[in-house]
């Protein structure tokens, strides 16, 4: 078994110790409110996951969270709220949620090299912060994205609760913006994982081919699209307004952090070739 192999395995079982941690919490805890249950089954499946981070060493433990936790989710909706009974709009939520996921997952399994790589903001925090790190790595790097993936999926839990449907053309609206992100998502993805095997790469190629000859940005496009069509779906369910927050402070998120962030690493690494490139692409609209 070659060492990527052993390293996907690993990170497998520990995610799977995850999931049953969240599961047996969001059953056993004496909790009524839904909501709340949920959010501390998700704080401990977070806390799990960063102690795993922790004895790792590596803070990209907590990469595959962002797409597996929503996953999870429609698990305990599946047996909080008679699954089998569902109807064709939770199944359809359930299909886009699941879509997302489990591409999102597969990509991210395809493309990480194994335990020896950690994402270089990841690394510029360790190297900044020193001995302070570890704050941030809990705070920042596990907490903050736990609490947006939950606010962002708190209206689905509206789709599933027995909740009338009362704007039908949203959801349905709403169902095609996710797919469309995720089908943005899964182009670029393509793309970028045929780059990285290019032959003969040099340091200052950049990638314009396909969807990203339009937007230097087309998977933070995607992501954006899919959370806003998320949230398109509680609402039609009378999901309160509060709900939508979550996926506007994704919007935010990517476009003042995620994508500055890249910027500036592509200056750093690339800065001829990314000069030109911005000039020509737009920055994330395919247009």
């Amino acid at each position: 078994m070659k060492q990527k192999q052993k390293d996907l395995l690993e990170v497998t079982l520990i995610y799977l110790i995850i999931g049953f941690a969240g599961f047996y919490t969001y059953l056993e805890i004496d909790v009524r409110d839904t909501v709340l249950r949920l959010l501390v089954s998700d704080l401990v499946m977070t806390v799990i996951c960063y102690i795993f981070s922790v004895f790792k060493k590596n803070s990209s433990t907590y990469d595959a969270y962002w797409s597996v936790i929503p996953f999870y989710m429609l698990i305990f909706y599946f047996y909080d709220f008679s699954g089998a009974s569902w109807g064709i709009p939770q199944w359809i939520c359930a299909f886009v949620i699941s879509a997302w996921s489990w591409r999102l997952t597969l990509s991210w399994a395809r493309g990480w090299p194994g335990w020896n790589h950690e994402d270089f903001r990841y690394v510029n925090f360790r190297n900044q912060f020193g001995k302070f790190f570890q704050p941030i790595n809990f705070l920042a790097i596990h907490l903050y994205p736990t609490l947006i993936v939950f606010a962002s999926m708190w209206g689905v839990l509206y789709v599933y609760n027995g909740a009338t449907l009362t704007i039908r053309y949203l959801f349905y609206l709403g169902a095609l913006t996710s797919l469309i992100g995720t089908g943005f998502e899964y182009l670029a993805d393509n793309e970028l994982d045929k780059f990285r095997k290019r032959e003969n790469p040099k340091k200052g190629d950049i990638l314009k081919t396909g969807i990203w000859a339009k937007s230097r940005n087309p998977n933070y496009l995607g992501e954006m699209m899919f959370w806003f069509g998320v949230a398109m779906m509680g609402v039609s369910f009378s999901a309160p307004w509060y709900t939508t927050l979550g996926s506007i402070g994704m919007w935010a998120m990517f476009m003042f952090a995620s994508i500055p962030l890249k910027d500036k690493q592509m200056m750093k690494n690339r800065p001829e070739a990314f000069t030109e490139y911005k000039k020509e692409v737009s920055r994330v609209l395919p247009f």
